[in-house]
């Protein structure tokens, strides 16, 4: 369904973070009238305000603020409300505006209404961020106009300045993202995988997943699913999708011919859409380390392939990426000991991961805001491969008290703290790694700030014990 904007069309957006600015930039744009909501002052959201007030406004356009919680007197006259991703569906505001019958969209469902593109969907409790990125990449190394946008971090809406036929969207969906789509209908879908995670906002599990799943609420005939083999959730659900469904493992098949979608036997990648197994590259060739990431060019190999890519593009596309900030990300090396910033990990599936990344021994940084988690699952991979576990952040406690007395661990003040006590307990040949297993936001702005600020105080004390 194209959305047409027209001048003197009210619009609500909900939230002025990233998401928020691009959709009432774009409104703005068309002539609409925006009434940008949040709850937060004016004085917090100084900076976003100003961006946005030196946006073009097209004639019967106008910009309105209002500030410090939502005033339901702003629905009067909305067409309907775009809403950030941090602001929960069950809010009260949102909750009066359903029961108003208006429609209220994610930033994605509006840009989509918008767009005339091809787009790749791709969600997942891990992974999904590199597996965008890597698709993307790999189509561009191709020569194709591809944009890794969404969850990523890049609005969708931004780029549709770019839009054309040809134009291929891949977008990292989040959970919060999907619950409010209504026509959003990619091409190409992919779920990566489904583990506890943001059971501080849904009421279980089961919510949670069912968020996930939305993904392919439109999806028929005409498009693909992509969906992990190797999960138990998927492969169950996986008779409720509509459309073609390709499988992606990990796990190595006893020959290439029982590869179905995207697997591995021996020590070669294949695909395998038609019947006939393709044989794509090495493992070995993979440029990111553990088996999450060999899942991730799996899935960014078969996606890029159901568009048409021929192997050897997707290989080079593979062999020539790189791994994105804040990601298991190498840092520095300090006196024998390599630090690793895996802020992104911010649920307990993605520390293990991490962990099960490394063969040497690990001081492991947990802790930040806890989202619900059970952090019983890391005690056995900690208990194995941890020298030293350091908690950090408001989640220290309830960590603290999941771990067994046989786990040595630390109290640490702040980053800083952690940083230095790291390379106090850990051994040379030793990893220190920051994979917290919990949000950011007890004592820093989001994962990008806090990854920042660790790699800035891993390089300081480079320079002063390395001079």
């Amino acid at each position: 369904m194209t959305l047409e904007i027209h001048p003197g069309d009210i619009y609500v957006v909900v939230g002025l973070a990233r998401s928020g600015q691009a959709a009432a930039s774009r409104l703005l744009s068309g002539g609409a009238v925006v009434r940008v909501t949040d709850t937060k002052t004016a004085d917090a959201l100084a900076e976003p305000m100003r961006a946005l007030q030196f946006q073009p406004v097209a004639e019967g356009g106008r910009l309105e603020f209002h500030l410090g919680g939502h005033a339901e007197a702003i629905l009067d006259g909305a067409r309907a409300l775009i809403l950030s991703p941090g602001v929960p569906v069950a809010s009260p505001f949102i909750q009066r505006a359903l029961a108003l019958g208006l429609p209220v969209w994610s930033e994605i469902e509006f840009a989509y209404r918008l767009l005339g593109g091809i787009v790749v969907g791709i969600t997942g409790s891990n992974g999904k961020s590199t597996t965008t990125a890597l698709t993307a990449h790999i189509l561009q190394q191709a020569g194709r106009r591809a944009y890794a946008v969404g969850n990523i971090g890049t609005p969708l809406t931004d780029y549709l300045v770019h839009d054309g036929p040809d134009t291929i969207y891949v977008t990292e969906l989040s959970s919060f993202q999907l619950e409010t789509i209504e026509t959003f209908r990619p091409r190409i879908a992919a779920i990566l995988n489904i583990t506890p995670d943001h059971l501080d906002r849904y009421p279980s599990f089961e919510d949670y997943a069912a968020a996930k799943w939305n993904i392919f609420r439109n999806m028929g005939p005409a498009e693909a699913g992509i969906l992990n083999g190797q999960d138990e959730l998927l492969r169950r659900g996986k008779g409720q999708v509509a459309c073609p469904v390709y499988e992606f493992r990990s796990a190595p098949a006893a020959s290439p011919a029982e590869v179905r979608g995207a697997g591995v036997a021996g020590e070669t990648l294949y695909l395998n859409t038609t019947g006939e197994p393709v044989p794509l590259m090495a493992v070995a060739e993979i440029p990111l380390p553990g088996r999450h990431n060999l899942e991730n060019a799996l899935v960014g190999a078969l996606a890029c392939h159901l568009l048409g890519l021929a192997p050897a593009a997707i290989r080079a596309g593979i062999r020539s990426f790189r791994a994105l900030p804040h990601r298991l990300q190498p840092v520095a090396e300090v006196q024998g000991r390599w630090y690793y910033n895996d802020s992104k990990a911010t649920n307990v599936d993605s520390t293990l991961l991490a962990i099960q990344s490394f063969p040497q021994k690990l001081v492991l940084i947990l802790g930040g805001k806890d989202k619900g988690s059970d952090y019983a699952p890391l005690v056995e991979p900690i208990r194995q491969r941890a020298r030293q576990v350091l908690l950090i952040g408001a989640a220290a406690d309830k960590i603290d008290r999941a771990l067994p007395p046989d786990i040595p661990r630390r109290r640490v003040r702040d980053m800083d703290d952690a940083v230095r006590t790291g390379l106090e307990v850990s051994e040379p040949g030793d990893v220190v790694v920051l994979s917290p297993a919990c949000a950011s936001f007890d004592m820093f702005n989001n994962f990008e700030h806090r990854g920042d600020v660790f790699c800035e105080l891993v390089r300081k004390l480079k320079q002063e014990v390395e001079p």
